[in-house]
């Protein structure tokens, strides 16, 4: 499929630029289905209430728990193993829909584990996905990212960061990048709304922005494949964290079958 390249590949542009774009990862038809089913279950959102949230952009959290449509995306194989070679165990960091409507500004820089205390120069934990379900543009509010701003978590202005940059990608295309690199939301200028998924991977030894096990309970988790079971938290890290009466949440869910 266009676009595709190698994991060495793809790591080696994290490690250099923060960033990469791999394109053609989902046919089509199955963005379609994804898109038409998120753009029904937005409509009944509100706008943001602040710069950064978007004051002309809706969002919908905790996307496991409302549509099965996203569970694909979440499970894709060349990103797992980008995410695994990078992060070692993973799970769900956070997903949520971003719905950008004409007349958004941009929103502020920021870089995503910064919800986290960790030092300047700590490794990376997190890798970003930005899946864009409609093209992303120059004007339609296409990610602004700053390459090589990663590694680096204690700046007090952009200025010193370097250029910016807006990931220019076509529907279909996923946006991986790093826990500490600057980005923003583009502001929107056209006539069209863009739509994007955001999934974040974490070490699975951080708390996750997203409770997943809330959000998800038992009786629905039951239902998912093993592997999403295991990205929502229903898993232990090796060889004592996360367990349930002693034992690994995985072997519980089954039994409850």
């Amino acid at each position: 499929m266009k676009g595709l390249k190698s994991i060495k590949d793809t790591l080696a542009e994290l490690e250099k630029e923060g960033y990469s774009i791999l394109e053609g990862l989902v046919p089509p038809d199955q963005i379609t289905a994804i898109r038409d089913e998120l753009k029904c279950a937005l409509n009944d959102e509100s706008f943001g209430k602040n710069n950064f949230l978007g004051k002309r952009t809706k969002r919908l959290h905790s996307l496991f728990a409302k549509l099965r449509s996203v569970d694909d995306l979440a499970l894709k194989e060349e990103i797992l193993a980008v995410a695994n070679e990078l992060l070692g165990d993973v799970i769900l960091g956070a997903s949520v829909a971003t719905q950008i409507f004409p007349g958004e500004s941009e929103q502020p820089f920021h870089f995503d584990d910064g919800i986290y205390p960790l030092p300047r120069e700590f490794r990376e934990v997190k890798l970003g996905v930005i899946w864009a379900l409609d093209d992303f543009t120059e004007n339609n509010g296409g990610t602004v990212i700053i390459p090589r701003s990663h590694g680096n978590r204690d700046h007090t202005s952009i200025s010193d960061l370097g250029e910016r940059k807006v990931a220019i990608m076509p529907k279909g295309s996923a946006l991986l990048y790093l826990g500490s690199l600057w980005h923003a939301a583009g502001a929107n200028t056209s006539n069209d709304v863009r739509l994007g998924v955001i999934l974040q991977y974490v070490e699975s030894w951080l708390r996750p922005q997203d409770s997943h096990l809330i959000s998800v309970q038992i009786n629905e988790a039951m239902n998912l494949k093993p592997e999403l079971q295991a990205l929502l938290g229903y898993s232990m890290r090796e060889p004592f964290l996360g367990y349930v009466d002693g034992q690994d949440p995985m072997h519980l869910l089954h039994e409850q079958k």
